[in-house]
């Protein structure tokens, strides 16, 4: 992977503090990028932070409220105004606190809001926040995380129904992937790309094609595509 991709960038994580986000704070800061690290209030770690002090890079750790716009808002602009131009944006979800803490047959609505908000919502409100920010002459790169839940099928129409996942976590990677395909189409005139990755049940043991699929999509490698999600079955 080439320093000459990444050296010099900013990007934005928005789930910092999931198993995804500290993985790429990790190898974009080790790539020279520097970093807008958002999470929300009932995520927060600030010791993220600190990952980018070890390969000189700069990195800004903000928290929102679920489902204010006002707080995401101003958690971009404030990144925004002290990194410059956003290149890169990721946004991650907490899928190991979601399925440590949602039990799978409370399906009341407060726990349907809860998760929608969260996920959903905030994936929303932080590309909304961000876009304004990514229109320089290099355009910009966003990856939406998701899980291999929201999809009916293991592999492609192989008959098999995919393990893991609650019924919320499949209705809202599935909403997300509806989503992510209208915003990719209004962002192509934008020059930003728009694309995504969904984390299959054992995604923990499998950083090398979490890393590599992450980079197709940044590297520029993968600019022929837009609205394509990566299934890490």
């Amino acid at each position: 992977m080439s320093l000459t991709a990444y050296e010099g960038r900013n990007g934005i994580i928005f789930g910092a503090n999931s198993f995804f986000g500290r993985e790429m704070i990790e190898f974009l800061s080790r790539r020279h990028v520097h970093l807008g690290l958002i999470d929300l209030d009932g995520y927060a770690d600030a010791s993220i932070a600190g990952i980018g002090k070890k390969y000189g890079t700069t990195s800004i750790y903000r928290m929102v409220t679920v489902a204010s716009e006002n707080a995401f808002r101003s958690a971009v602009e404030e990144i925004g105004n002290t990194l410059g131009d956003i290149d890169y944006l990721i946004c991650s979800y907490y899928l190991e606190d979601l399925r440590a803490k949602i039990d799978a047959e409370d399906l009341s609505p407060e726990t349907w809001d809860t998760v929608f908000e969260e996920w959903l919502v905030s994936y929303f409100l932080v590309m909304k926040a961000a876009v304004p920010r990514m229109c320089g002459e290099t355009g910009g790169k966003v990856v939406f995380v998701t899980s291999t839940a929201g999809y009916t099928g293991e592999g492609e129409g192989e008959g098999e129904l995919t393990d893991g996942g609650s019924m919320h976590e499949s209705a809202c990677s599935s909403g997300i992937t509806g989503m992510m395909t209208s915003i990719a189409r209004d962002s192509i005139p934008r020059g930003i790309a728009v694309n995504g990755i969904a984390l299959g049940p054992d995604y923990e043991n499998d950083r090398e094609r979490i890393v590599w699929a992450t980079h197709l999509w940044l590297s520029g490698m993968g600019d022929y595509s837009c609205a394509q999600i990566l299934r890490l079955y």
